[in-house]
């Protein structure tokens, strides 16, 4: 009887000591989702890096004994640094299918390795412990019960926020957008001059046809305030940044000319670039191209090769010499040619030059002319260890 009263003692001195100390982090994952499934708790996963300054913020909120008290007694604890990220950590990360690309994250998976919560950290006791720690615990609340939700009907605007964060993690770009057109259908419309409508457009919205981002495009006056301390004064960047999203995208292939002259009015108006062309002339080229306005596109090509240096110049033709049809085009591109390898010394240069002359000659049946080049720009890449891999798509004809 004495023996079980000292270990009952020992264990619950061990319990407080714990506390105590705070969050008691297993050494190791391996050994972290043993011990969950053994005690079937959650893992709770401390997604950091060792270098990151708010991660730094963490560390003395995990020492203290209210987190210990509650991160011990409901979940196994793990810490995963990015810094040095070891190799079950980075396999797991993958298996979960999570892309993460900030810290910190606070990650809660359960024995079958389910990703059930997730949340971003700030070092707030009662935050991580009544926002995060408590909604873990609860399937009716942790993010892992969005989908359901969304999938019940709910479109409320809290839902599809903490949706959209989730989606995002993921990477699931269509769901992305699909949550932010539900946000701007569900917001009210006399709020959206407010810091709220401004956060879900900065945090959840990645289009330019989405109202929240045409909102704020057409009302710039009023886009400032809404950030503090180092970042105070950026609001126009998240238009920018919006903007450049969109335009990297797949959706541009799909561009007619009427919605790329528009992207070009929001490059300037947002103060993204002086020269919305070298954003957008391949998309345009050959659009016009598809319409039959290749003067148009011609004119495009002349405008971005004038004063361009001769590796962004032979870019641009090696572009246009794929899309262009008229002789005149042809014509007008073997010119530039000419002219170009006139003006050069520099042995990259001529390279790419030879290169461009030798497309020229393919893309125009010229088969005499690219017999008689190949063997000369051959012999140059040799003599000037370059890369001869990028001459093999001509050897076949």
């Amino acid at each position: 009887m004495i023996r079980t009263i000292t270990s009952a003692i020992l264990f619950l001195c061990t319990l407080l000591t714990a506390s105590a100390q705070g969050i008691s982090f297993e050494p190791d994952l391996n050994g972290a989702l043993s011990k969950a499934r053994k005690e079937n708790k959650l893992l709770f996963i401390e997604y950091y890096n060792s270098n990151c300054t708010v991660c730094k913020t963490l560390d003395p909120v995990f020492k203290e004994a209210a987190m210990g008290d509650f991160y011990n007694s409901n979940f196994v604890n793990y810490r995963m640094n990015t810094e040095n990220m070891k190799k079950e950590d980075s396999l797991y990360i993958a298996k979960s299918k999570l892309q993460l690309e900030s810290v910190p994250y606070f990650l809660f998976f359960d024995t079958e390795d389910n990703l059930v919560h997730c949340s971003g950290a700030k070092p707030d006791t009662d935050y991580l412990i009544n926002g995060v720690g408590k909604i873990a615990l609860n399937p009716e609340e942790r993010t892992g019960s969005l989908a359901k939700k969304y999938n019940s009907g709910d479109k409320s605007v809290r839902t599809l926020y903490a949706y959209s964060n989730l989606a995002q993690l993921y990477k699931d770009d269509r769901l992305t957008k699909r949550l932010a057109e539900n946000l701007y259908d569900a917001f009210p419309k006399d709020q959206l001059a407010t810091q709220k409508s401004y956060t879900i457009m900065k945090n959840c919205v990645t289009s330019i046809d989405n109202g929240f981002f045409t909102y704020w495009a057409n009302n710039t006056d009023k886009l400032k305030g809404f950030e503090k301390g180092a970042k105070e004064g950026t609001e126009i960047k998240v238009l920018q940044d919006i903007l450049l999203k969109t335009i990297n995208s797949d959706d541009k292939k799909n561009w007619n000319l009427a919605k790329i002259k528009s992207a070009k009015e929001l490059i300037l108006k947002t103060g993204l670039s002086t020269n919305p062309d070298a954003f957008l002339w391949q998309q345009e080229a050959a659009v016009l191209i598809k319409e039959g306005r290749e003067p148009e596109a011609l004119a495009l090509f002349t405008k971005m090769t004038e004063g361009e240096e001769i590796g962004g110049a032979t870019y641009i033709i090696n572009n246009f010499l794929d899309i262009v049809k008229d002789k005149n085009s042809f014509a007008a591109i073997k010119a530039k040619i000419d002219k170009l390898r006139s003006s050069t010394k520099d042995n990259d240069d001529k390279a790419d030059i030879l290169y461009s002359e030798l497309l020229y000659n393919q893309k125009t049946n010229n088969t005499g002319e690219l017999k008689k080049l190949l063997p000369k720009a051959t012999d140059f890449y040799k003599e000037n260890k370059l890369d001869m891999a990028r001459l093999s798509v001509f050897r076949s004809n």
